[in-house]
């Protein structure tokens, strides 16, 4: 299938269900009251885990349905991570000190929850039935987006694969399909991936410093 063939695929998948586009946004919203409530730390982490969870089991399944092996395969790959981290994962989700990379993080959830393409609606409308947990770039946007907010309690394996996923994507997006508000989702794993090596940096360091010397 060629490019345009592609960019008919994710029109049609979009706009297949509004009503499925809907509740992927009150899942996103979801995962954002988890992070952000002071209630019960095991009902909050059991919430976000399985919104973000839910969000790329359903790009899954969509792309299964339609028959879009590429997608099927690395967001099975997505689902798989999610998963593991929602029946294996016990460590309490902590939302990050830095002011900085908050608004960062909510300025690219707001993009992949609006994401002005596929959909023929108007831009108010958009904020409740973009193709978020439909097709895969404001997918990314979003995801990346709810685990940089939790970025001291992220899994770093999750982490990075996402952000992987998100710079093969955003460079197929901008550069294969010209859509150009991919630059975003470029930008946010590029940003993302920063964080992620920096924090590696720090551990490695700290480690250093925290050995017994001989």
């Amino acid at each position: 299938m060629n490019a345009q063939g592609i960019l008919n695929y994710l029109e049609m998948l979009a706009n297949h269900s509004l009503w499925v586009n809907f509740s992927m946004h009150i899942l996103v919203f979801m995962a954002l009251y988890a992070i952000f409530s002071k209630s019960n730390e095991m009902l909050r982490c059991w919430i976000f885990r399985a919104a973000v969870s839910i969000l790329f089991l359903s790009v899954t399944i969509n792309a299964v349905v339609f028959g879009n092996p590429f997608h099927a395969v690395t967001f099975g790959i997505l689902a798989l991570t999610s998963l593991v981290q929602l029946f294996v994962r016990k460590k309490a989700i902590q939302i990050t000190d830095s002011k900085r990379i908050m608004a960062v993080a909510l300025f690219f959830i707001f993009i992949g929850l609006w994401y002005p393409e596929f959909v023929d609606k108007n831009a108010l409308l958009l904020l409740v039935v973009s193709p978020v947990g439909v097709i895969p770039c404001p997918t990314l946007l979003t995801t990346i987006g709810l685990l940089t907010l939790i970025m001291p309690s992220v899994n770093k394996i999750q982490y990075l694969i996402t952000i992987i996923m998100g710079i093969v994507y955003g460079v197929i997006g901008v550069f294969v399909f010209k859509v150009y508000l991919d630059i975003t989702l470029l930008i946010l794993a590029l940003y993302a991936g920063s964080i992620y090596f920096r924090g590696l940096s720090q551990a490695k360091s700290r480690s250093i410093l925290c050995s017994p010397v001989a």
